[in-house]
């Protein structure tokens, strides 16, 4: 049996999925944390090494599942502004800067400061944000780092280098970089030329799914795999997990949901309006060839529920099951009305339209005949509103008639509150795809596609349908005291970008 093997390395935790050929079926999975290094400044790395080891170990336990398969090839998706430094001799940086880690910000703020961030966004499509590599190699540099003679690698092309020993930038994943000329497909000068770096710091770019090497036999004597089994690069999470439920051009989006969740639509074109700039809205390389990413994320989702959960000491088992379906029943039986809470879920700071680190998050409402269960529903009801500003700031009231499907990915499929909150809350019909693993199979259906295999394009899923009333109650909370505390709190917090 011929397979392949989809490496999906996330926030909270990362996964190794074999794959059989064509179909893309997963076959076995292996999951665990992602490493990471906190100090006592609250700064956050990924713990290369300790990650290099537990692929490793993945690795070899998927080939051992399957004795009597072939793995011809390894797909790698990540996490999109997290990246290290390579250098010839083999040597490279022992962490990687956790992507909504906040230091580079001073760089970023002082784009805007100046104004040179809306010339530079017709650039690189993105509006300049601390999360982006470039902040972070910067605040490596200026804090003792060695950059000279390296070469920067986004997380996912890293763990493609340690795998087979080539350095190249996948696509899409160079467009999370801010030093990408994303029309040109080459280093963007200004922007090096402003802060004194080379463009040999830039390896080539590669499309998203293509190979670039084969297994190197070092990491073929630990894990099993055959040196003849070739290396790619899917890309950014998000838009792997797009592969995997065949995201349309037209009326649809995708909202892929994890610790983060974004929105994601496709255009033949980058839009690099002033109002998307001002909006804080990222363009990008999609990993199919001629299509370009439209794309804005929210720093808190499945964070939240898992900040939830061990604040109010759940059992994570019964809070993640039959407990949030009975919320599910609540909701829909209209427990919740006058109880609602107004959560504003900005524990790692905000997404667009007022896209901030520093923001913060705030519950209002709170009284003496307050319950858990309102607390968890409004959690929830906060996510939701604060998933819906984001729909209305990036596809807003022109587009939104064009938009007549959401396809979810990710942990809320699994929450029927959640999914009926997004349809109730948007009017159109919310898809909940249940795609085995969507960031890791999407990573391989996409290198099968472009080596020609026949791959498996059906999935499983669950439509929900909005409720009139429902849509109509919520919009009108949503309009009369959802956004309006959201834009007081962003007032008293100061000038947000």
């Amino acid at each position: 049996m011929e397979c392949a093997i989809g490496i999906d390395v996330g926030t909270t935790n990362s996964k190794v999925v074999l794959c059989e050929l064509p179909s893309c079926n997963t076959l076995h999975v292996v999951k665990f944390e992602s490493p990471k290094r906190t100090d006592g400044a609250g700064h956050v790395d990924f713990d290369l090494g300790a990650l290099e080891q537990e692929l490793a170990r993945a690795l070899a336990e998927s080939v051992s599942s399957a004795p009597e398969s072939t793995v011809s090839f390894i797909s790698v998706a990540s996490v999109g502004e997290s990246g290290a430094l390579v250098f010839p001799d083999g040597a490279h940086s022992e962490t990687s800067i956790a992507w909504f880690d906040s230091r580079g910000a001073s760089y970023a703020d002082e784009l805007h400061e100046t104004g040179a961030a809306q010339r530079l966004y017709g650039e690189t499509g993105i509006p300049a944000h601390a999360n982006y590599g470039l902040f972070k190699l910067l605040w490596m540099r200026d804090h003792g780092e060695r950059i000279e003679g390296g070469q920067w690698l986004p997380l996912g092309d890293y763990v493609a280098w340690w795998l087979c020993g080539e350095a190249y930038q996948d696509e899409s994943l160079a467009s999370r970089t801010f030093m990408l000329d994303m029309k040109g497909k080459c280093p963007a000068k200004e922007i090096l030329n402003r802060y004194g770096l080379d463009e040999a710091m830039l390896p080539p770019l590669m499309e998203s799914g293509l190979p670039r090497g084969t297994v190197r036999e070092a990491i073929a004597a630990e894990t099993g795999l055959s040196t003849t089994c070739s290396v790619c690069v899917a890309g950014h999470d998000h838009m792997a997990g797009s592969v995997a439920c065949s995201l349309a051009e037209q009326g649809e989006l995708l909202n892929s949901t994890g610790t983060s969740e974004g929105i994601l639509t496709l255009n033949q074109q980058p839009i690099l309006t002033e109002e998307s700039f001002s909006r804080r809205l990222s363009n990008g390389i999609y990993v199919r060839s001629g299509l370009y990413s439209y794309y804005a994320s929210l720093p808190t989702a499945g964070y939240a529920l898992a900040w939830l959960c061990d604040m109010l000491a759940f059992e994570e088992d019964s809070f993640f099951g039959p407990y949030r379906e009975g919320l599910g029943q609540q909701y829909r039986d209209a427990y919740f009305r006058g109880r609602e809470l107004l959560f504003i879920p900005h524990l790692r700071g905000s997404g667009p339209p007022r896209r901030s680190v520093g923001a913060r998050g705030c519950v209002y409402g709170i009284s003496g005949a307050t319950t858990r269960e309102d607390i968890v529903y409004s959690t929830y009801l906060g996510l939701a509103f604060e998933f819906k500003q984001l729909f209305d700031c990036m596809i807003g009231d022109d587009g939104a008639s064009a938009i007549k499907l959401a396809k979810v990915t990710g942990p809320a499929v699994r929450s029927t509150l959640w999914m009926q909150l997004k349809a109730d809350l948007l009017g159109i019909e919310a898809r909940a795809c249940r795609v085995n693993e969507s960031v890791a199979r999407g990573a391989v259906m996409l290198a099968a596609q472009k080596a020609g295999y026949e791959v498996d394009l059906n999935y499983e899923y669950v439509s929900y349908y909005p409720d009139s009333e429902r849509h109509a109650y919520l919009n009108e909370l949503y309009g009369s005291q959802y956004l309006p505390l959201s834009e007081r709190i962003a007032s008293f917090e100061g000038d947000c970008r």
